[in-house]
């Protein structure tokens, strides 16, 4: 009898884990172990049932992906991660690679390649699909201790949320403040970290936070 692949899915949303559970428990040989809504259970949850593999989100509340993905590597090299996500910037790819995920696949894949992606992790140690893999090896400067230390509280606060993965209506509730203020703040903290896009502000904010995550 072939040996049952086992699994633990980590995303912040229960109706995105409940579809994973549905839809993997239609593939052959895998059974979910168990599923983490954060990044903290994610890896207590890792180390404690040693599964074959994660599904990994990036944007999770309390301790990001990237985190966590760092975290369970270094205590547990052997569990294979692969990191599912929305997000499709080159540079959440570079950042997840270098917190040891073991491949990347987007949201809007398909059952096929979602298949294809746990069987490539599992087989061969790494999996990346072509049409991203001229993106892999991007490199991004992080703001040095001296420019977050520039950032008022109000701004350290948004730029840790961002890092969580949360929208300025996410963070505007979080803190009780308006949308207009959130959007203010976070001109202000991009403008000092020399940052021109969201896109760069969520990888600069993720990147930061695998060296700083307090």
């Amino acid at each position: 009898m072939k040996k049952l692949t086992s699994l633990i899915i980590a995303d912040d949303h229960a109706l995105v884990r409940e579809g994973l559970i549905r839809l993997l428990a239609s593939f052959e040989n895998l059974v979910v172990s168990a599923e983490a809504g954060d990044g903290y259970e994610a890896v207590a949850k890792a180390l404690d049932m040693r599964p074959d593999i994660v599904l990994m989100d990036l944007g999770m509340p309390e301790l990001n992906g990237i985190e966590a993905t760092k975290r369970i590597k270094q205590t547990a090299p052997q569990i294979k991660i692969l990191v599912l996500t929305a997000h499709e910037d080159k540079h959440f790819i570079d950042l997840a690679l270098k917190a040891g995920a073991d491949g990347y696949l987007l949201k809007n894949s398909d059952k096929k390649r979602l298949a294809e992606a746990l069987r490539a992790v599992m087989r061969d140690g790494f999996y990346m699909a072509p049409e991203m893999l001229q993106d892999k090896n991007v490199n991004m400067d992080i703001p040095s201790a001296e420019d977050i230390q520039r950032l008022t509280k109000r701004e350290r606060e948004i730029f840790d949320l961002v890092a969580q993965g949360m929208k300025n209506r996410e963070i505007s509730e979080a803190l009780c403040i308006s949308i207009k203020t959130v959007e203010k703040h976070r001109a202000n903290l991009m403008k000092k970290l020399g940052l021109h896009s969201v896109a760069e502000l969520v990888s600069c904010a993720l990147r930061t936070a695998t060296i700083d995550p307090g």
